[in-house]
């Protein structure tokens, strides 16, 4: 359960807000003061793993779409993983082919991160101490009737047909093999859960042999828990057994598993990975390994669709029991935890993906990896560090310079605080944009404005700075529940967003433009914008944190 330490005396939206920001960012060490909570044996794991610099301390990094390993604010999220004390990243890159029963592998449409931007993140993660596997997937356009990359060859029926698609796959395969070759990728995944192929003995070993002929580090294979990863007969050829270990550790929705209960869970797993590991003699590596924050994450941790409530605990729990369970183990050469995304916005404690990023999953793979934990300072506006950029009309010295949008910056049909705001619809793409002369922000923490939407829709909102040189500074998303609560905008009320500066990268620039984007590619529909200023906050203190309780047996 969460529980606040002391009577929340904000209002009661704010007091929900920093339970959970304060709460996801607590160590866990700190926090498990609970009588019944358990208590972590970390100490004795660290003496294991922390000195074993070959222990492959892993996290999956994720995009979906080309351009994004390089879009603005990426390098943000992979310093942000590279500080949780991994040593490790396993860099992805996905291509598609039609359906399942499709003969043909393209790497080369919008969905498909770039090789620039592959190339990128692997200089840049070696210039943060990580090492990198590049772990190229294929999945399915048309994944209808619940077909996915793992159904892929139970519809072919000729040799041809199986023939075509390995030289397909070889293609593919050995250009990526080849950038990993070229860029100084540390390992190399030749394949990943495509479980109705890899009974094809022969072509997988001529894939290993095409690998090596272009690739000269450690390869793996990344086959799927529960019955792939015993099936393959042919993991002498590769340098690791690579298993994405989704495995299920609860068979009960109604009930909220404890940790305890979890590791119990874990001991048929283990078993069946000791015994693969010593046939083959080849260590093991959790390709994957990973829960969404939702009910029900241990139950069915493969399941990227289900639905159900929030649950932070769970997650994090979860973490706790497979890092007891599998940590020390002999036969374990590391562990690669999905997913963290290059995309900054894509996590967050409202968000029931996979990412423990901003949650407390977090700060239980840091107390394992030996990173810091996680901290954030404790912060109240100063009200006499202000600068109003919009309170009924545009500031003295801002100008309208929108584009592709409609404005109206003297609307009186809503207003915040007093008789006019700001009434707009952008195009896509289009952006309400203040223009003012070069002016330095450094002196304020954050950008405040109050929103309100209409019966329109949920407009999709970015906001970023210009600097006089003419450069654009990383976005941040507007629609984000740490700015903006829910990170909905409501229609009948108005709702506060506040960013702070630095996750825009504003620091000592000269700024010239402010611009609030239409980030989709439909029409925002009508919304208002009002009281839009810069703020200062009072002198940073450390962080008084709120406790989590790990569920614990009695």
């Amino acid at each position: 359960m969460l529980f606040l330490s002391k009577t929340c005396t904000y209002p009661k939206p704010i007091c929900t807000l920093i339970l959970l920001i304060t709460t996801l960012l607590a160590p866990i060490r700190e926090i498990q003061a609970h009588p019944n909570a358990p208590t972590p044996s970390h100490d004795e794991h660290a003496i294991t793993q922390a000195g074993n610099t070959s222990f492959q301390k892993g996290i999956s990094y994720t995009a979906w779409w080309t351009g994004q390993y390089t879009a603005p604010g990426a390098d943000i999220s992979l310093q942000k993983l590279a500080e949780t004390g991994a040593n490790w990243i396993s860099l992805v890159v996905t291509a598609y082919q039609d359906t399942y029963t499709a003969t043909t592998i393209d790497f080369t449409g919008d969905h498909t991160p770039d090789d620039e931007g592959l190339i990128h993140v692997i200089g840049r993660a070696h210039e943060m101490g990580l090492k990198v596997m590049l772990k190229p997937h294929v999945d399915l356009n048309d994944e209808s009737n619940g077909r996915w990359r793992g159904h892929i060859g139970a519809g072919f029926s000729t040799e041809a047909e199986w023939n075509a698609w390995f030289a397909s796959y070889r293609t593919f395969i050995t250009h990526y093999a080849q950038l990993a070759q070229t860029y100084d990728a540390d390992q190399f995944c030749i394949g990943t859960e495509l479980l109705g192929t890899t009974h094809r003995e022969a072509e997988w070993r001529q894939i290993v042999v095409d690998v090596r002929a272009v690739y000269d580090g450690p390869i793996v294979y990344a086959a799927l828990h529960s019955g792939e990863e015993t099936d393959i007969v042919w993991w002498d050829a590769v340098d690791y057994i690579g298993v994405d270990g989704y495995y299920p550790l609860n068979d009960n929705l109604s009930i909220r598993p404890t940790v305890e209960e979890l590791e119990a869970a874990w001991e048929a797993p283990k078993a069946i990975l000791a015994d693969l590991s010593a046939a083959y003699d080849k260590p093991i590596i959790l390709t994957e390994l990973g829960y969404r924050s939702h009910h029900g994450c241990t139950t069915h941790p493969w399941d990227s669709n289900a639905v159900s409530e929030l649950d932070l605990e769970e997650q994090a729990c979860a973490y706790e029991a497979a890092f007891r369970q599998l940590y020390d183990e002999e036969w374990l050469g590391g562990m690669f935890w999905w997913q963290w995304h290059a995309d900054r916005f894509k996590s967050g404690p409202c968000d029931d993906g996979y990412s423990p990023h901003l949650k407390p999953a977090e700060n239980v793979l840091r107390r394992w990896y030996d990173g810091e934990p996680a901290v954030t300072p404790q912060l109240a506006i100063d009200e006499h560090l202000a600068q109003d950029i919009y309170t009924d009309d545009l500031a003295a010295g801002w100008q309208d310079w929108s584009w592709d949008a409609t404005v109206n910056t003297q609307s009186t049909e809503y207003a915040h605080s007093s008789g006019r705001s700001i009434s707009m619809s952008l195009s896509p793409w289009g952006a309400l944009s203040l223009q003012h002369a070069p002016f330095k922000a450094s002196q304020y923490h954050w950008l405040e404005f109050y929103v309100r939407g209409s019966s329109d829709g949920q407009p999709d909102l970015q906001v970023y700075w210009e600097t006089a040189s003419g450069d654009p500074l990383p976005p941040a998303l507007i629609n984000y529940c740490l700015y903006l609560e829910e990170g909905t905008i409501e229609t009948d009320t108005w709702k506060r967003v506040r960013i702070p500066l630095g996750d825009m990268l504003v620091t000592s620039q000269d700024l010239v433009r402010l611009n609030i984007q239409n980030k989709s590619h439909q029409d925002s529909g009508t919304f208002w914008i009002d009281d839009i200023r810069l703020v200062g906050a009072t002198t940073y203190t450390e962080q008084v944190f709120l406790p989590l309780v790990i569920r614990a047996g009695n």
